[in-house]
């Protein structure tokens, strides 16, 4: 993994995937040095870590870390086999290999031949290979004639394909964790096991990701390319999440690709029954589509409401947007309170609720626990059996497409690092979760279906383990600004949008002030942290797109 970090090979890998990342209006694309990170703001509290000697030591030779230094760092005792450290928050979006080294795993024997693959994948190639066994024209088909081996003659179709994203959970996670997930090791040998597979564009964040496993398209093309975007307004730095429209209402539409499920539910005039759940609804959506907003743009049928919903964390509940989606009746029974207290003395865990304001206050440890890969889990069985099952639609004839994502492993990382104790106890649980879809599955549809295991990402170890530095969204903006004559810089801003790696600048600011593209490259590039440059490199556009 270091070699691909350091190497020589980063750079055309940078390249290309900004090349299918880029948008019209991008400017400048930024590379950070390994294992810096470029956020939004570190949290104002820390969280205690826990680690294991061993574990750690073997991430850090992975890594190319020193154990010497971090152990003086540390002011670890040699003897000390179980280690604690507060640490603050990491995040995920370059293209190093862990941010984007992720696993595929896809069950359907009757479909695909069981192996194992060293083709490079992305996570846009799964819909064509659905597509493929669905037998149906996806508008978004990638040509996969080089995965030809993978299929068999079978020409039925499955009764249901359910595709299982866990979250954060790049190669990384498992390679820290050995002996933590069983049913997924023992997936291997059942399954056509991508082991080279990659995210394939930028950035490596959560709706990025699961919108290339929903629609098969690049960021150039659905337009949706980070969880958020950020200006400067009046003198503050603002951030727009992804899907957001006016007065903060969800605009699905700005996503610009059709994804599978649009189009094979259309193809088959609504009959199939679409799925799409994870606690965040950037995921869901980018997985599932646009629902009734597709369909009702077409005539010769009725437009149904497909079941995608998310968490409404102020209620503790699950929410939908109803204008375009249905909220299955299963979700009345995943209050997050109540499913809290119903499993409290089942799951140690690393945070306590006396009562729900107290959970709302502690929504993100309860998102990186074990009850959250429980909920998600069993609420997703039960939305099967509710919307599919119960009213035979297993047995019509069509397809059915499910997608959950299991966050849990996500939030734990985010709080407490992928390398602690506290993500290898949800990676414990989440691994026993998919077993139990995978049951499931076996269970009701017996050897009729497809299951698809994968991420959307993987994420940088904590910045306490590789010394790394973490610049906010803030302080780069201050930094921008420094090029204005001091009494602009609360009204004006050379940079009109920036996410983690693209960046549109502000022509006409810098036609007014004289300030050159390189002048601001040379900004970007002369941010320092810790007596040490920021950015690796800052490519202009026409340098991506003649490459």
């Amino acid at each position: 993994m270091f070699n691909s970090v350091l190497g020589c090979q980063w750079e055309s890998d940078y390249k290309k995937a900004a090349s299918l990342s880029i948008q019209e209006d991008t400017d400048l694309i930024l590379a950070p040095y390994p294992f810096n990170i470029f956020d939004r703001e570190s949290r104002d509290a820390i969280t205690l870590s826990h680690y294991s000697k061993e574990e750690l030591q073997n991430i850090l030779s992975e890594h190319g870390l020193s154990w010497e230094e971090l152990k003086l760092s540390w002011n670890l005792q040699e003897e000390n086999e179980e280690i604690s450290k507060e640490v603050n928050y990491t995040s995920h979006y370059t293209q190093y290999a862990y941010d984007v080294e992720i696993p595929v795993w896809i069950y359907g024997p009757k479909w695909l031949h069981n192996g194992i693959y060293s083709d490079r994948i992305h996570q846009q190639h799964l819909p064509s290979i659905l597509a493929k066994i669905l037998q149906f024209p996806f508008s978004n088909q990638l040509d996969i004639s080089f995965l030809d081996k993978l299929f068999t003659k079978e020409k039925s179709k499955p009764k249901i394909i359910v595709t299982v994203v866990i979250d954060q959970g790049g190669k990384q996670l498992y390679k820290a964790h050995p002996g933590s997930y069983p049913f997924l090791e023992s997936l291997k040998n059942q399954s056509a096991y991508f082991n080279k597979a990659k995210v394939g564009h930028m950035e490596s964040h959560t709706a990025v990701g699961h919108m290339a496993i929903g629609t098969g398209t690049y960021p150039k093309d659905s337009k949706v390319y980070s969880n958020e975007y950020y200006s400067f307004q009046n003198g503050s730095v603002v951030d727009r999440p992804v899907y957001q429209g006016k007065n903060k209402n969800w605009d699905i539409l700005e996503l610009k690709s059709a994804s599978l499920s649009d189009e094979w539910d259309m193809y088959n005039h609504n009959e199939p029954v679409i799925i799409s759940q994870c606690y965040a609804g950037r995921a869901s959506i980018g997985m599932a589509g646009h629902g009734k907003l597709f369909e009702n743009q077409n005539v010769g049928f009725k437009p149904d409401a497909d079941y995608v919903y998310w968490q409404d964390v102020k209620n503790l509940s699950w929410n939908t947007l109803n204008s375009a989606y249905s909220l299955p009746n299963s979700v009345n029974k995943y209050n997050l309170y109540t499913f809290y207290m119903n499993h409290k003395k089942e799951i140690s865990t690393h945070f306590e609720a006396n009562n729900p304001l107290e959970l709302i206050q502690k929504i993100h440890h309860f998102q990186g626990s074990e009850f959250q890969a429980k909920m998600d889990g069993a609420l997703f069985r039960d939305v099967v059996a509710e919307t599919i099952l119960k009213t035979t639609k297993d047995k019509d004839g069509f397809t059915d497409l499910a997608y959950v994502t299991l966050k849990a492993t996500d939030a734990v990382g985010h709080l407490f690092g992928w390398e602690s104790g506290e993500a290898k106890q949800v990676l414990i649980a989440t691994d026993s979760e998919v077993k139990k879809i995978f049951e499931f599955l076996q269970t009701n549809f017996g050897e009729d279906f497809i299951m698809i295991v994968t991420a959307d990402h993987g994420a940088a170890p904590m910045p306490e383990i590789s010394n790394s530095s973490y610049l906010t969204h803030e302080e780069f903006f201050a930094e921008m600004q420094s090029l204005l004559p001091e009494e602009k810089r609360n009204s004006q801003s050379v940079i009109k949008w920036i996410t983690h790696s693209q960046l549109s600048l502000n022509r006409d600011v810098m036609a007014e002030h004289k300030i050159s593209e390189d002048a601001v490259i040379e900004k970007i590039k002369q941010i320092q942290l810790k007596d040490k440059p920021f950015f690796r490199r800052v490519w202009k556009r026409n340098e991506i797109l003649d490459n």
